[in-house]
């Protein structure tokens, strides 16, 4: 006895049998359908994989104070009512090269004060 073809549809388009999942939908194998077996993954990142960029401009000073910053006024007031005057370490390093307008690239932990280090140049600009 001769066994039906079973078929998928993609995008409106019949594909014949089914092939190592290289046809039919790709959520086949992500919702738990019938054969589609665990989704792909993709590799993990090899350690020294990430190479620093090389640059010809050296960033400028880290500040110790908010009030050391080129900000307006407004800015440096809210914060000083806001009870904050020391910046986190990021916010130090990347503002004063952020308020000059340079390219920043911070990376830390959460809670480290990424969004207020990113953030205020944007306010302040």
């Amino acid at each position: 006895m001769k066994r039906p073809t079973r078929s998928y549809k993609s995008s409106g388009s019949t594909s014949g049998n089914r092939s190592s999942g290289s046809s039919g939908s790709y959520s086949r194998g992500r919702s738990g359908g019938s054969g589609g077996g665990a989704p792909r993954r993709r590799p993990a990142a090899l350690q020294g994989e990430f190479a620093l960029p090389v640059t010809i401009t050296p960033a400028l000073p880290a500040v110790e104070a908010f009030a050391e910053l080129d900000m307006p006024e407004e800015l440096l007031s809210t914060l000083t009512r806001e009870g904050l005057t020391v910046p986190f370490p990021i916010q130090g390093a990347t503002l004063p090269n952020s308020l000059a307008g340079r390219d920043v690239l911070g990376r830390g932990r959460t809670g480290s004060g990424k969004t207020l280090a990113f953030g205020l140049a944007l306010l302040a600009r």
